[in-house]
């Protein structure tokens, strides 16, 4: 899975790995691989860490971290693809897509009329606080639930 990453990332992950790990063990224990997450913007709690350390087995060798890093890379870039994808849906930039602005995308996708009461399925299987639009948080919800 490394080979996906660019050579200067995986030198920037070698480098925060040595930076943590205490004692030059070779490993990182939980409190390490946390404070490695922070350094690149991650924010997870100890509880966290401490699954990510037990389903390896104890601790994290380097292999392991660049495996772990590399999935939340790629986690991370199917979000911002998300949030793209939601900016082109809000036409109207409020941070929303309303039923009309749903309306008019799936007609632009589809290329024909959607039935008003598809458009209203789909609203209320996405819009989880009620208030009759999609935010942010509810689109990234939905397509990846």
């Amino acid at each position: 899975m490394a080979s996906v990453l660019k050579p200067e990332q995986i030198e920037d992950l070698f480098k925060v790995f040595g930076t943590f790990d205490g004692g030059n063990k070779g490993h990182l224990e939980a409190r390490e691989l946390g404070a490695c997450f922070r350094c690149f913007g991650y924010v997870a709690t100890e509880a966290d860490m401490q699954e990510i350390i037990n389903e390896v087995g104890g601790s994290v060798d380097f292999q392991q971290f660049v495996h772990i890093m590399t999935k939340k890379m790629k986690d991370c870039d199917a979000i911002a693809e998300l949030k793209q994808a939601f900016k082109q849906l809000d036409m109207d930039g409020d941070q929303y897509i309303s039923q009309s602005e749903l309306r008019n995308a799936l007609r632009n996708i589809s290329g024909v009329e959607v039935r008003p009461e598809e458009v209203e399925e789909l609203m209320r299987e996405a819009d989880v606080d009620g208030d009759g639009r999609i935010s942010l948080l509810d689109f990234i919800n939905v397509l990846t639930a």
